[in-house]
Parts: structure tokens; C-alpha cells; sequence
């Protein structure tokens, strides 16, 4: 008997969930006479339509277009809860960033994914800030984009831009780079979160963490220019499936993620990011 409270509320729960995913998705879209969501017309461009569709048939709800304004008036439709979905920048997102969450972004295709990047000093060394570095020197753990233009990238959009160090080192292989810093030869180190994982992850709580003489000083990813956002009360089974249903849309629809994708130039994919990418907000270390 005491199963059956449990398997009411179970039902209750899927019934809960079912009615949530009946509901329409409201998605902003910029336009120049802003107005109420309703069904996309008819003379609408085939790939927006074949987005809709597309979008309507996996999630099994209705997908309405809800014209707005601008970015700003998108923002404020999530953070009232009139919109469910919409594409904002970073000045948008900011002002609905304690409603709203970054849910994915675009690739280009000449262009890496926002990987993480880790800044590392001795652990011996008081300075624990990107600011306090200033005019120290860095090694950075290799030549390719993801080892010196990301971390050079994460560190401009904090106001570390070029000649923030006073002297860069670019080694041939991440492990110099740990040599270089261990040695006292440079103040700093840079290497991107897979170079970093794999030098400086504890193998066994058995065995001395590889890194325990150096320290974080900041792990984070660019910022993204532009992403999909949706409110944060939007249920995690819908936010999934938003994600799931646009990660392969370059391959399973073509037509639909050149109009989705459209923002920006050369687009190769949408990729899945944290809550926060559209800010500076650093990642747990």
C-alpha cells in the first residue's frame, strides 16, 4: 500500500510534464511591427518554415513566431515569460541574466569550440588574479588555436590584451610550458582545459595530485558573441531536447540550420554551452 502514494505521484508528475510540453514554444523573432505570437505565415522563407516544422515535429507542440522589436525586447519577453527562446548578445543577456540561461551557440566553420582555458601560477606565489599579472611573463603550451589564440582571446575580453604581459613565451608543447613555470622561468602559464586535464589530473587518491605546486588563477571560455537563450524555469526535459534537436540540425535538416544559423557568417554547427556564455563569469576550478 505504501507504493501506491509513490505511483500517484508519479503519475501526477508525467501528467505535469505532458501538459508543460503541450503548451506552444514562443520564439522571439526581430521584426520591424512588433505584435502577439501566432503561427508562422504562410509566405514565410522555406527554411524558416522548414525550421518551424522541424521544431514543431520533434518536440510535438505548436511553435509560434512572436515578432519583437529588438534584442532588448526579447529580453525582457523571457524575463516576463511571455517568449520561451530567443537569440541574444551579451548586452541583451545582461539585463535577464537571473531569468534567462544560455543554451547553445554557433561554430564557424574555420573556428574551434569555446574551450575551456586555464591560467596557472606557483602555488607559492601570492598573486591570484589575471589584474595581478600584469607585466609578468606567461608561457603559453603551444602554437595552435586552441593554445594561444583562445587563451589570448579569454584574456583581451578581461582587459589583458596585447603587451598586458610583459613578455610571452609560445612552447612547442604544453609540457614545457609546466617546465618553464616550475623552473621560475616565466610567472604564468597558459593551456587549454584538455592539455590541463590531461598533465594535471589526479590519477588515484592514492598518489600525489600531478599539480599541487601550481594554483588556478582563472579557467574560463571566450565569451560567445551570440547565443539561443531560454528562461530558466523552462523545464530541463524541454531544454534538453532543444539541445538535442539542434546539435545534429546541420545534418538532419539543412534548410532549417541555414535559417537558424544565419547570424552567423559560415556557421558549421550548433554546440551545446553553459548557462553563463554570454558573460565574463569565470568556470568552477
Amino acid at each position: 500500500m505504501r507504493l501506491l502514494p509513490v505511483a500517484i505521484a508519479s503519475a501526477l508528475a508525467l501528467v505535469g510534464v505532458a501538459e508543460a510540453h503541450a503548451k506552444p514554444l514562443r520564439l522571439a523573432a526581430i521584426s520591424t511591427t512588433a505584435g502577439p505570437c501566432r503561427p508562422l505565415d504562410g509566405a514565410a522563407p522555406a527554411g524558416e518554415k522548414a525550421y518551424y516544422n522541424h521544431l514543431a515535429k520533434r518536440l510535438g507542440v505548436e511553435v509560434l513566431k512572436c515578432p519583437v522589436a529588438d534584442a532588448a525586447a526579447a529580453a525582457t519577453g523571457l524575463a516576463t515569460g511571455t517568449l520561451d527562446m530567443a537569440v541574444l548578445g551579451p548586452a541583451a543577456y545582461e539585463r535577464v541574466r537571473s531569468t534567462a540561461r544560455s543554451i547553445l551557440t554557433l561554430r564557424a566553420a574555420d573556428s574551434v569550440n569555446r574551450i575551456p582555458v586555464v591560467l596557472a601560477v606557483r602555488a607559492n606565489d601570492h598573486r591570484r588574479s589575471l589584474a595581478e599579472l600584469s607585466g609578468t611573463s606567461v608561457a603559453y603550451g603551444g602554437a595552435s588555436p586552441a593554445a594561444l589564440a583562445t587563451p589570448r582571446q579569454v584574456f583581451s575580453e578581461r582587459g589583458a590584451g596585447a603587451g598586458f604581459f610583459g613578455r610571452e613565451v609560445v612552447e612547442s608543447e604544453p609540457e614545457n610550458a609546466v617546465a618553464q613555470l616550475r623552473a621560475r622561468q616565466v610567472d604564468a602559464m597558459a593551456l587549454h582545459a584538455a592539455d590541463w586535464q590531461r598533465l594535471c589530473r589526479a590519477i588515484s587518491p592514492k598518489k600525489p595530485t600531478p599539480c599541487a605546486d601550481l594554483a588556478v588563477v582563472l579557467k574560463a571560455r571566450p565569451r560567445a558573441a551570440q547565443a539561443i537563450v531560454v528562461r530558466r524555469d523552462m523545464l530541463p526535459e524541454m531544454r534538453y531536447r532543444l539541445i538535442g534537436i539542434h546539435m545534429p540540425l546541420h545534418l538532419e535538416a539543412p534548410a532549417a540550420f541555414a535559417w537558424a544559423a544565419s547570424w552567423m557568417p559560415h556557421a558549421a554547427e550548433f554546440v551545446p554551452t553553459e548557462a553563463e556564455a554570454l558573460t565574463l563569469a569565470n568556470l568552477d576550478r
